[in-house]
């Protein structure tokens, strides 16, 4: 364990466009809109929190691997979601244009990130951050899938 520049920079990678989200909310959100059940949020935040701090402080499952499939992938999941987030800007920022499917893929704004931690976790050979994927995999994307379901009937 020590501090990991690649995982570091996994994770900055992929924060980056919640910063935009922060600066730039979106237009049109609903005033009737229900936050989700409390336990998704809170798996959602300890699988956020656990990626992000498991990446960061993974010095020996980063630094050592050399680079394969699984590199790759994480880096196509990388840029489908930043192809995502220009899509929300050149879309006017809509609420429900963050949860718009992508073809064929429902919610992709939560499926795309969680892919690239756990083709991340697959790539250093971490179990984990494996555990922790699943873990924002369960809250992000069911919060989503809720938000998406009720975007899509209004």
């Amino acid at each position: 364990m020590g501090f990991s520049l690649i995982g570091f920079i996994i994770v900055i990678s992929i924060l980056i466009p919640n910063f935009l989200f922060i600066a730039f909310p979106p237009q049109n959100i609903p005033k009737e809109i229900k936050d989700p059940a409390l336990i998704f949020t809170i798996a959602e935040r300890i699988g956020q929190g656990s990626c992000m701090l498991l990446l960061v402080i993974s010095e020996t499952n980063f630094e050592e691997t050399n680079i394969n499939i699984c590199f790759f992938l994480m880096i196509a999941c990388i840029s489908f979601y930043y192809f995502l987030w220009i899509r929300y800007f050149v879309q006017g920022r809509t609420y429900s244009t963050a949860y718009k499917s992508l073809g064929f893929i429902p919610v992709p704004m939560a499926i795309f990130p969680v892919l690239a931690f756990g083709f991340a976790a697959i790539w250093g050979k971490s179990i984990w951050l494996g555990i922790s994927v699943i873990i924002l995999a369960f809250g992000h994307i069911t919060n989503s899938w809720i938000i998406y379901q009720y975007t899509k009937q209004n």
